[in-house]
């Protein structure tokens, strides 16, 4: 069975759940150049998306991000006449914009990656975005679900029946092995605080900071790990860089130990819809590290009831990181990426 994974977007410089299936199940995956960071960058990556490239399992296809009246038609015939060149079975799409679902030529399971089915103008999730996506999903053979709760959100909207929750998933030995780098950075014998992942307004990092300075001493100290050229990370970096470590950004393979380095891994994430119904793939690889992980009261996260997981509302943040926090125990295997995609295909097969 040929299967082509479509990305919600293609960022290969953290680990992408779609991505991360396709790898683990030997599929294909789409791919597009795209850069928002200016629009000549915009202009320069949507000439790029405009060609045929195949390396391996990793495709791309001639893609139009605008005008809205043809991007989408245009794209559905490109990806329709890749499905006929690879001889592809079926697609497992995550992607809000670029496709007609109705109009692929072969079957289409969507992968409901995060919340997108309210309005949330922070994330660029428009009305006229959100019925298209729901759309697409009453118009999918089948739904994958990142969390239960978005599972049951899926079937009260009354969207799709046929639908499953299959998690996020983590390599284990990748994160249990590593060694951490307490002497390169000069940690040895302090208590280590940190943020690793995508660095957004919406993570609330900087009330997490602000936190952490109400309890910083000699015995202590914060890194974060990740961020971009984005206006909130450079005020972060304006207002903090003289009482945190700021790494900048590190590709996935070499990310793990730095995981290794903290002690307490930080989920300081705003409430709303989109988080709430997320399952932050950090909070595993915290625990797989072997730090305890201090969360705002999630409730996907809350609803999985990790024991290795403290809820704590961002307030109260400079408390709770004072806890002594229990040794992590927990059997990790249900959740590796091999196990998880494992179950994607099955569904699929199901599905067929």
């Amino acid at each position: 069975m040929n299967t082509l994974f479509i990305p919600h977007i293609p960022n290969r410089n953290v680990i992408n759940r779609v991505y991360e299936f396709a790898k683990n199940s030997d599929s294909y995956f789409l791919s597009w150049e795209i850069d928002n960071s200016s629009f000549k960058h915009k202009i320069v990556s949507q000439m790029k998306s405009l060609r045929f490239k195949l390396n391996s399992k990793t495709v791309q296809i001639p893609l139009l991000f605008k005008p809205d009246w043809i991007n989408i038609k245009f794209n559905t015939a490109m990806l329709n006449s890749l499905i006929d060149k690879l001889k592809i079975d079926i697609v497992v799409n995550a992607n809000a914009l670029l496709f007609d679902i109705k109009s692929i030529k072969v079957p289409v399971v969507y992968d409901l990656v995060d919340d997108h089915l309210e309005v949330n103008r922070s994330i660029g999730l428009s009305a006229a975005r959100v019925e298209k996506i729901k759309t697409d999903i009453k118009n999918s053979a089948g739904v994958i679900c990142v969390t239960q709760l978005l599972e049951e959100k899926v079937k009260r909207m009354g969207l799709h029946t046929n639908t499953i929750t299959i998690e996020n998933g983590v390599y284990i030995e990748k994160f249990q092995n590593a060694k951490d780098l307490r002497k390169e950075l000069a940690l040895e014998h302090k208590r280590v605080f940190g943020y690793i992942g995508g660095v957004a307004r919406w993570t609330r990092i900087d009330k997490a900071i602000e936190q952490y300075l109400q309890i910083k001493n000699e015995h202590n100290a914060f890194l974060v790990v990740g961020g971009d050229n984005g206006a909130f990370y450079k005020s972060l970096i304006k207002r903090f860089s003289d009482e945190v470590i700021f790494v900048g950004q590190v590709a996935p393979e070499h990310v793990a130990p730095y995981f290794k380095t903290l002690d307490v891994g930080l989920i300081p994430f705003e409430l709303n819809d989109f988080t709430h119904n997320a399952l932050p793939i950090k909070a595993l690889e915290y625990a797989l590290a072997g730090c305890a992980v201090l969360s705002t009261p999630l409730a996907g996260l809350k609803r999985r009831n990790f024991s290795f997981v403290e809820f704590c509302d961002i307030d109260n943040f400079s408390q709770c990181m004072q806890k002594d926090f229990a040794k992590v125990e927990y059997d990790f295997n249900s959740l590796s990426w091999k196990r998880q995609s494992e179950k994607l295909i099955d569904f699929i097969r199901h599905d067929r």
